[in-house]
């Protein structure tokens, strides 16, 4: 996942809203990831497309200004990591746009973001804590 001369992985940010934008970033990085953050998403694309392989995970809204959108910057790092999704910044409702290629988070949890990135970048398995079987008397 992250290259032989990165210690860190790579997050690419794009949220134009800038109280958001800085949260998602020092909580990142507070997470051990090494972060990219942009505001425009006709900037998020140019750097999808000149250092795609050097970004590791896509965190955007799916609503940006512009004509470029969550969705296309998703189809672009789809391009260069084809096994990993996206995490796409939404209020709607995961149900109603359910995709193999995005984690559906919504725009108020930064939190959820981080605690998504680290699992999905753990190469182990998620455990299943076995709890023991009690009957009731």
């Amino acid at each position: 996942m992250v290259s032989a001369s990165r210690s860190k992985a790579t997050v690419l940010v794009v949220e134009d809203d800038a109280l958001a934008r800085e949260l998602l970033v020092q909580l990142l990085q507070a997470g051990g990831f090494d972060v990219i953050a942009v505001t425009a998403s006709d900037r998020a694309l140019l750097i999808l497309c000149q250092q795609g392989e050097e970004i590791d995970w896509l965190v955007s809204k799916v609503s940006l200004p512009g004509l470029v959108c969550g969705w296309i910057l998703a189809d672009e790092y789809h391009e260069h990591h084809p096994d990993r999704p996206a995490l796409l910044l939404s209020s709607l409702d995961p149900a109603d746009k359910p995709s193999a290629n995005a984690v559906f988070i919504p725009p108020v949890a930064p939190m959820r973001v981080l605690e998504a990135l680290q699992a999905l970048k753990s190469p182990e398995p998620a455990q299943v804590l076995q709890f023991p079987i009690t009957r009731a008397a």
